[in-house]
């Protein structure tokens, strides 16, 4: 059956019981007389049994004047059902109007004036009435606001639900339980009513997850976001999008924040997400946190603590830069440099900056940038390389004390080693040869960037003059 079948069917069914009240209330008048039940006044100024007819015959005019705007003529027009609180107000006028034309008609009196007369009634019904009328005016303003419409999900207070029929008394909810709830349209224009539209942007659902202090945050970002994408019902765009929420004292709590195409599924998705969670942190290794109390028991003694030292010295010794060193003269470096690690995003040194030290990429990678004028006459950062695990940067500053020639940023967590002057100032004071090689070395990584840049850099160190900068930055004899 097609939506304009059905709706005129559905029309029918609210005529048909009018139409059967109708013929009811005529059946049992015309009985009443014929038993010798007088229904007239004596007067004969009023007719109850009149009335009764004419009343039903008020609600049988009312009901066919429902379905020929609505059922017939609404649909007819904009191909939608008409909403239920604009029938209700409609009907309700039409009632009225036709109720006051009878009482005037049959009964003789002005409903109108009786009521605004009288102020005992008036009283009487203007108290019980506040409620009524309140939620009818409630509903009159949120159906021209259109702020709640058939459809949307909204949330009361704790309970969540589908918006099923908008009337002038209440908003009838389905909860997720598969409830009906009625919310009074004056509480929900008094109280906070969220709304939830369907079929507009994606809506935010968020997860709190903690897991333990020895996870980089990098890594618990990547392997969560990573979770809640391509869940079904998971908005494509805006993607999942985690960050480090708060420390706790036995965990670090991380907010993933995911978005849904349907909030009415939020239920089934938010669940998957969980289980998408739990597996994407086993297969990484991740644990979750949870308070417990450790105890260690060492028979001898504790374990000494893992020594950085061996992974700075494997970093030395796959630098080209530190190659004229000799293993002892490495190690001694080794034993001098410091490990660090950077977040995401986190600038390693800028230029400009005054220090002077080196830095080593262990794991990782950090991109260089450096400032040019543009040709609009302004100035602007200007990608130069990506480093890679391997790589070097910052040797010009250790060894010659200039500014920083350029900014590095870590493109993702990295692990660098840091060499400054006071570590290497001791080798290059016992072996003064080493500054010719290392200058030699330096030099031709330079050629080679400059190379790749097809240009030059205005602050590069000429062939002639490297050297001795490098001997008089450290002080040794003959600079």
């Amino acid at each position: 059956m097609t939506l304009r079948g059905s709706a005129l069917l559905g029309g029918m069914r609210r005529v048909l019981p009018a139409l059967v009240l109708l013929v009811f209330a005529v059946v049992a008048v015309a009985l009443l007389h014929r038993a010798g039940f007088s229904l007239t006044e004596a007067r004969g100024a009023k007719d109850w049994g009149t009335f009764v007819v004419g009343l039903a015959a008020v609600l049988v005019f009312t009901r066919l004047v429902d379905f020929a705007l609505f059922d017939v003529g609404y649909r007819l027009r904009r191909d939608a059902a008409a909403p239920e609180l604009l029938r209700q107000l409609v009907s309700l006028l039409v009632f009225g109007l036709l109720l006051g034309v009878l009482c005037k008609v049959v009964l003789s009196f002005s409903l109108p004036a009786l009521l605004t007369t009288s102020a005992i009634i008036t009283a009487v019904l203007g108290l019980a009435l506040q409620e009524t009328l309140g939620n009818l005016f409630s509903g009159v303003a949120l159906a021209i606001e259109r702020t709640v419409q058939v459809g949307d999900m909204v949330r009361n207070g704790e309970t969540i639900g589908l918006v099923e029929q908008l009337s002038w008394r209440a908003i009838k909810v389905r909860t997720m339980e598969g409830n009906s709830l009625l919310i009074p349209n004056s509480v929900a224009s008094r109280d906070r009513l969220e709304v939830f539209r369907r079929g507009s942007v994606p809506m935010a659902r968020i997860l709190h997850v903690g897991l333990e202090y020895d996870t980089p945050p990098a890594r618990a970002r990547a392997a969560l976001e990573a979770a809640a994408r391509d869940v079904p019902g998971v908005a494509a765009v805006p993607p999942p999008a985690c960050g480090l929420r708060t420390f706790r004292d036995w965990s670090i709590e991380y907010e993933l924040r995911y978005w849904l195409d349907d909030y009415a599924r939020f239920l089934e998705i938010d669940a998957r997400v969980r289980e998408r969670v739990w597996y994407r942190l086993e297969r990484e290794g991740l644990a979750f946190a949870y308070p417990v109390i450790r105890q260690h028991q060492y028979r001898f003694e504790p374990p000494a603590p893992a020594d950085p030292r061996e992974r700075i010295l494997a970093a030395i010794d796959h630098n080209e830069f530190f190659s004229p060193l000799s293993s002892d003269e490495r190690r001694r470096l080794a034993g001098g440099a410091r490990l660090h690690r950077f977040a995401e995003g986190e600038i390693v040194v800028r230029e400009g900056d005054t220090t002077s030290s080196m830095f080593l990429i262990a794991d990782g990678r950090a991109a260089v940038t450096v400032h040019g004028a543009t040709a609009a006459g302004g100035v602007a950062s200007r990608a130069v390389a990506v480093l890679s695990p391997g790589s070097a940067f910052g040797e010009i500053s250790l060894l010659t004390g200039e500014p920083r020639l350029a900014t590095v940023r870590a493109l993702t967590e990295a692990t660098l080693v840091e060499i400054d002057k006071a570590t290497l100032a001791p080798i290059l004071q016992s072996n003064p040869s080493l500054v010719e090689k290392i200058g030699a070395i330096v030099l031709a990584r330079r050629r080679e960037a400059d190379d790749r840049r097809a240009a030059p850099e205005a602050n590069a160190p000429e062939p002639d003059s490297l050297g001795s900068r490098i001997a008089r930055f450290f002080g040794l004899k003959g600079a």
